[in-house]
């Protein structure tokens, strides 16, 4: 399933969000209600997620100290998410593209730790936004190699295989499911 990934940069989507958006922490289960968007003409997958991780940030000096206050959000599009039928009800199709959602919430938590640990030096909007892109583009690769390995869900011992390694990461970056 070719995925249409976004990335939410604070600086784009000041006050204008595009479309209809949720986070992981208001809605992490997934259900076909949620895919709500048109599949592409000719398009041979027959679901596609469109989640992404985004952050905000500002900053203060509180007494001659530099003080950041970092947020972190995984989103899910509805408007963008889309399933080729519209009768679709294939619960295994529905677990892939909720594994999806998943990497990009486990990418979000890996942000958020890399962020705590994170110590300003020169230029902290840089410093951040280079943190952000390098867990970006993990997450993009870890979103391609899910869905070669499994043959977009159709392989279904990798599929298991890749549902266990997920869960268990989920777990591992519990501390860090929400914003510090």
């Amino acid at each position: 399933m070719k995925l249409f990934l976004f990335c939410i940069l604070s600086l784009l989507f000041i006050n204008k969000d595009p479309v209809e958006r949720f986070t992981y922490q208001e809605r992490s289960q997934l259900s076909w209600k949620d895919f709500k968007g048109v599949p592409p003409k000719n398009i041979q997958n027959s679901a596609s997620v469109n989640s992404g991780i985004g952050y905000t940030f500002s900053s203060e000096t509180i007494n001659s100290k530099l003080v950041l206050n970092i947020q972190v959000e995984s989103y899910f599009y509805p408007q963008l998410s889309w399933k080729k039928n519209i009768n679709e009800n294939n619960p295994n199709l529905l677990q892939h593209e909720q594994l999806h959602w998943d990497i990009s919430e486990l990418y979000a938590r890996k942000l958020r730790a890399a962020y705590k640990r994170y110590v300003p030096q020169k230029n902290p909007k840089k410093e951040i936004d280079f943190i952000f892109k390098r867990f970006e583009k993990q997450r993009k690769q870890t979103q391609n190699a899910y869905d070669l390995e499994t043959k977009h869900g159709l392989i279904r011992k990798l599929q298991i295989k890749w549902n266990d390694e997920v869960k268990e990461e989920l777990f591992k970056n519990s501390q860090h499911a929400k914003n510090f």
